[in-house]
């Protein structure tokens, strides 16, 4: 599987099917999503974030800043397609105790509303870089998976080996899903994994 085809897997849920001919990746908005008690505080805690250390910046995939970029179109020329080197993009989780635990997550989402041929209205996503298998970075997202190994939830055989959803008291909720895949360098496969955010919220 190549890092389009993990991204595309990333920001829908298609369980590593074929992209259809009709397929089309969904849009990318601004939009701040909330979740709010027991599931904000397990959700930052993942991310090992506390009223000592409330928040994290994350940078987005390939797939997800690309979208972004369309969206936005801010480079002095415009660029044609992501072979052209978009903009870095970067999520920002903000995690407050008091007065009730809230976790913040803005300002960038892929609206899965606007995805084909299975479009998830009210259902938002966003991706991370993909990872080397050795994990040798010292990023946020690398970090993550290197803590998620370690968890008992964590499955060795199968291409997700990580899920796990936290429903916030407003009826939204928050998921974290992790995959496996390849990327290639010089027509080598480079084995590592992808990590997922996927929330849904109230029409």
């Amino acid at each position: 599987m190549n890092i389009r085809r993990l991204l595309l897997v990333l920001a829908l849920p298609l369980a590593f099917a074929r992209p259809l001919a009709a397929a089309k990746f969904p849009n990318a908005i601004e939009k701040t999503i909330v979740l709010k008690g027991a599931a904000a505080k397990d959700a930052a805690a993942l991310f090992e974030l506390s009223e000592a250390n409330p928040s994290v910046t994350l940078r987005m995939g390939r797939g997800t800043a690309w979208a972004i970029y369309l969206l936005k179109q801010d480079t002095p020329t415009r660029l044609l397609n992501d072979n052209e080197g978009s903009p870095p993009r970067f999520n920002e989780l903000r995690y407050a105790a008091t007065p009730e635990p809230t976790l913040t997550i803005s300002p960038f989402w892929l609206d899965l509303g606007t995805a084909l041929p299975s479009p998830q209205v009210g259902s938002y996503s966003f991706s991370g870089p993909f990872l080397p298998e050795k994990l040798e970075g010292d990023d946020p997202w690398t970090k993550l998976v290197g803590r998620l190994m370690k968890d008992p939830s964590w499955k060795k055989e199968g291409r997700q080996p990580f899920r796990r959803c936290f429903p916030s008291t407003d009826g939204a909720e928050l998921c974290l899903d992790v995959f496996k895949g390849e990327d290639y360098v010089d027509n080598k496969p480079i084995p590592g994994f992808g990590v997922g955010v996927m929330a849904r919220v109230k029409p």
